[in-house]
């Protein structure tokens, strides 16, 4: 079944990198028009399938080992960047990059090792739905807020990976046996569920601003980085996901974190797009009332910097 989730969480990182290329570029890049609304839905769809794919893999696999899998989105994004759309990505962006990979590759053997079965009680499920609903509150408010990028993403990150831990609960009630005391005849399951689709929906809405207010790769880095360092943590503070933890073990993941931050950090820094705008004077967030929602592309994009010919 591990084996299984690898491939399928590996299968939604290809689709995640490329979901969110095809959105940023249709929410902050191309003309307005149908070319456009078309390239904006095959991102959601294509956003719905990674997220089919992730459920299907956190239900087979520990949330500590299939939620990092994601961070390979970064290099297909890079990928992307560069042949599809003529980013030059020089060496500052490659190290930042490859700093958040490395911290991700630890962090996932860290987890792997010392990881055990979740344990799940009424106490914890009451903790996991409280966090859902705070966690959609502060994303709803920082959606509409005029925010700058940096933090929509990291706020995007701590709800998906509160998505993911929850996720990771109802589809493991559902796939295996471990979680007797939580069914789909359990109000609680369907309670949890309620809270999740809220937190996903509200998270959703709030990526498709940060599209609109940096680089896609940073939207990633965020996704992929801050998202299974809270659902990590989520499943050992409630679920006791890392009961006998070493204290040699939780420095080594901490470090991990901290460095997996620092590369989000300075990707956001150093990518083209961000250091064009800073050189034109352009805020990194745009208006509240100019941000775009989760239902509909926006009608009138930022100019892009390729039609504006700086980083061809």
């Amino acid at each position: 079944m591990i084996i299984t989730a690898v491939i399928l969480a590996l299968i939604a990182a290809v689709c995640l990198a490329v979901a969110t290329h095809l959105q940023q570029h249709a929410v902050a890049a191309q003309p307005p028009g149908r070319a456009r609304t078309l390239t904006w839905t095959a991102g959601l769809v294509l956003m719905g399938l990674t997220t089919a794919l992730n459920v299907a893999a956190l239900g087979l696999g520990p949330v500590t080992i299939v939620q990092p899998i994601g961070a390979l989105s970064l290099v297909v994004a890079a990928v992307i960047s560069i042949r599809c759309f003529g980013l030059r990505l020089d060496r500052r962006v490659f190290t930042a990059i490859g700093l958040t990979l490395a911290s991700i590759a630890v962090f996932v053997v860290i987890s792997a090792a010392h990881a055990s079965r979740i344990v799940i009680d009424d106490t914890a499920i009451t903790a996991l739905l409280n966090l859902l609903i705070v966690v959609s509150i502060a994303g709803a408010s920082v959606a509409i807020s005029r925010a700058g990028h940096l933090l929509r993403v990291a706020v995007t990150g701590i709800i998906f990976g509160a998505v993911a831990a929850a996720a990771h609960v109802l589809a493991s009630s559902i796939l295996t046996s471990d979680l007797p005391g939580l069914t789909l005849a359990s109000p609680r399951w369907w309670m949890l569920a309620a809270a999740l689709g809220l937190a996903a929906l509200i998270g959703f809405a709030l990526v498709q601003t940060a599209y609109a207010s940096g680089p896609a790769e940073t939207v990633l880095a965020g996704l992929t980085v801050i998202d299974p360092i809270v659902a990590v943590a989520i499943g050992a503070v409630l679920f006791g996901e890392y009961a006998g933890l070493s204290a040699a073990a939780g420095l080594g993941l901490s470090l991990a974190a901290a460095a997996g931050i620092a590369g989000v950090w300075m990707l956001a820094r150093v990518h083209p797009r961000t250091l064009e705008a800073a050189a034109s004077g352009t805020p990194d967030a745009a208006p509240a009332g100019d941000q775009p929602t989760a239902l509909t592309p926006p009608a009138q994009p930022a100019a892009s910097l390729h039609e504006q010919g700086t980083l061809r």
